[in-house]
């Protein structure tokens, strides 16, 4: 019984050790633990597969390119790009996740790393492992953003895997958004009552009706569906 008790514990450990890991990081500010296979999506052109990544930052879509380092992909006639099982919408300069299709549009998840909680001084993330000179330097500063690498301690792929875990966990917010054609759209009662055409009365009441949840997807697409039906986007 004691034997597998600590069995039990230290596959518990194990398994707290590799959530840990799977966090982003100062020293990692990836939405995947690794970089993925995928295939880019441009206008007329075939699909380029790479590994790739998304920076949580500012949505920036990153790949592997040969000689191992990391790059920042040329956005010309992109549409979006297939991530393992994920598909992503390249809109208003962010590559944002699909979460929902609908006939009108769909609805979109923006991931993306709170930076700005841990050069706070003093704040529960002012005692990185990195000094606040690199860090300010390297990741949190956006004059420090070039074509290849963004907020990077490196931009050799082998070499920041072997970062990974060595930074301090990054806190991560998540934010849904309705796409109509080149329209991104904030999900929230505000955003969509302000959109021209719509009639804020008329869409209360629909928002009562069907008892609209703004942070549910499904509830989400039926909103698309109503602006759809009553604007012009």
């Amino acid at each position: 019984m004691k034997k597998l008790l600590l069995l039990w514990v230290g596959m518990l450990l194990a398994m707290s050790a590799f959530a840990q890991n799977e966090e982003p990081t100062t020293t990692w500010p990836y939405l995947y633990p690794e970089f993925k296979e995928g295939e880019l999506i441009r206008t007329n052109r075939k699909p380029e597969k790479a590994l790739y990544n998304v920076h949580l930052s500012l949505s920036a879509l990153h790949y592997v390119a040969k000689g191992g380092k990391i790059r920042e992909v040329d956005t010309w006639g992109v549409t979006g790009v297939n991530i393992g099982e994920d598909s992503f919408r390249f809109v208003a300069g962010k590559m944002l996740k699909i979460m929902a299709q609908a006939e009108g549009g769909c609805i979109v998840q923006e991931t993306k790393a709170n930076f700005s909680s841990v050069i706070k001084d003093g704040g529960a993330y002012g005692s990185s492992t990195l000094t606040s000179t690199t860090t300010k330097s390297y990741l949190y500063n956006e004059n420090a953003l070039n074509q290849y690498n963004g907020y990077l301690m490196t931009d050799v792929y082998k070499d920041l895997l072997g970062m990974r875990s060595g930074g301090e966990r990054l806190p991560v917010l998540t934010d849904l958004y309705i796409v109509i054609g080149n329209n991104l759209i904030p999900a929230s009662k505000k955003s969509v009552s302000d959109l021209e055409g719509v009639d804020k009365k008329a869409f209360s009441k629909f928002l009562k009706a069907e008892k609209i949840k703004w942070s549910d997807v499904d509830d989400l697409v039926k909103v698309l569906d109503y602006i759809t039906s009553t604007t012009l986007l």
